[in-house]
């Protein structure tokens, strides 16, 4: 039986299936900038690294930390454009912000229906700020983040540890994300169910790992009334 849900953040709560990294491409192709993939992603990691080991990062919400991580990226790249910092942070959050007003309904009517709700999320000791800027901290009964934890993903312990805090077994749990590598793997290992939220529908490396392929995140309640007492291996259908 399906008592709790744990919920990825980055890609997953705040977006649909989309990675950071991505959103970043192609938020520089909007603005004109002939940068390559490969640059960006040089940026972008090294604005991770920045933002893993930065302190005052620990207390900001989605406007104050996508404004650092583009200063740092910009600064990695050797680009000093002011008016490219304000688009770049600007039409990022937009989407966030949009994503949260839909999923904020998800999130409550899956609480009315007596689910326990989690968030386990490879963050920068932010993620309860985040969860309470898009006002989901209500309707979740625990926050896993991995650099107050001391564990990231994809180690399936991140996973066990959220669900005992909840107070139930693995096989009660079905962990949603975005990554099938950080998300369904460990998930599986961790003896839990699997959603994988795929919107441009790619194949599994291995489909006997994910239990339910999500097109949209606002298809998981329809999927859990379906499957209001399902295991891991009744879950194996698809939400198309």
């Amino acid at each position: 039986m399906i008592r709790a849900v744990l919920f990825d953040m980055g890609g997953t709560l705040d977006g649909e299936g989309l990675h950071w990294l991505d959103r970043f491409v192609d938020l520089y192709q909007q603005a004109g900038s002939d940068l390559p993939r490969e640059r960006v992603r040089s940026a972008f990691d090294a604005a991770e690294a920045r933002a893993a080991a930065d302190d005052d990062i620990t207390g900001a919400g989605i406007d104050v930390m996508a404004t650092r991580h583009v200063g740092w990226q910009l600064e990695h790249l050797g680009i000093a454009d002011a008016m490219l910092a304000d688009r770049l942070v600007r039409s990022f959050v937009a989407p966030i912000r949009a994503a949260a007003a839909e999923n904020r309904p998800l999130l409550a009517e899956l609480a009315g229906r007596g689910f326990l709700l989690g968030v386990v999320s490879n963050g920068c000791g932010n993620v309860d700020v985040l969860c309470r800027d898009y006002g989901y901290s209500t309707f979740l009964s625990t926050i896993v983040d991995s650099r107050r934890a001391g564990i990231s993903k994809p180690d399936p312990r991140i996973f066990e540890l959220a669900a005992a805090r909840l107070g139930v077994a693995p096989a009660d749990t079905l962990v949603v994300g975005d990554s099938f590598d950080r998300d369904m793997l460990p998930a599986r290992r961790a003896g839990m169910s699997t959603a994988w939220l795929q919107p441009a529908g790619d194949p599994a490396p291995d489909p006997t790992v994910v239990d339910v392929h999500l097109r949209r995140l606002a298809d998981l309640p329809r999927v859990l009334l379906r499957f209001p007492a399902a295991g891991p291996i009744a879950l194996r259908q698809s939400a198309s």
